[in-house]
């Protein structure tokens, strides 16, 4: 399993449904669990790995939660600023405004549904991941600057790795 890296076209695709469980979306989950742990992130979204259905992965601390086809059912109007790192941009970090609460709905890899109400880093980090299903990115957020010296960044990357 690789982490998808910006400009990797999958990360903008809008991701599809999970309509079905089975072997498939256990592999699925469970190369995603291992991806985020082994990158150290605290959440993940299928598209980042090139699977383009609406799975997320989160770390809240003492559990790992899979959520299935999730949806923001409501946010707090209490916003804040944070600079937020993303596992598909590496050395990129962007002040991101997002709600404080949210409370949001998903299913289980039963295909229960459930509900939760999320806050701080972890409202945070469900707001990122959702992003991503919906082919959003952290470098949207950046002012056209910041933009422009980053894309500038990743030519020179790969110009750079293709001497090598």
């Amino acid at each position: 399993m690789k982490i998808r890296l910006y400009p990797d076209p999958v990360l903008r695709i809008r991701s599809d449904e999970v309509k079905e469980g089975g072997k498939t979306l256990k592999n699925i989950i469970k190369q995603m669990l291992s991806g985020m742990k082994l990158e150290e992130g605290i959440g993940l979204a299928a598209n980042q790995i090139g699977i383009t259905q609406r799975i997320i992965v989160l770390d809240m601390g003492e559990t790992q939660t899979v959520m299935l086809n999730p949806v923001l059912k409501s946010a707090s109007k209490e916003k804040e600023s944070q600079f937020e790192g993303c596992l598909s941009f590496p050395n990129l970090s962007v002040a991101v405004e997002r709600s404080r609460e949210i409370d949001i709905e998903f299913m289980n890899t039963e295909f229960k549904l459930l509900t939760m109400h999320l806050e701080g880093i972890n409202a945070r980090a469900f707001q990122h991941e959702l992003d991503h299903l919906n082919g959003v990115l952290i470098i949207d957020y950046a002012p056209p600057e910041e933009r422009f010296n980053y894309n500038i960044y990743i030519t020179k990357e790969k110009e750079n790795h293709v001497r090598s």
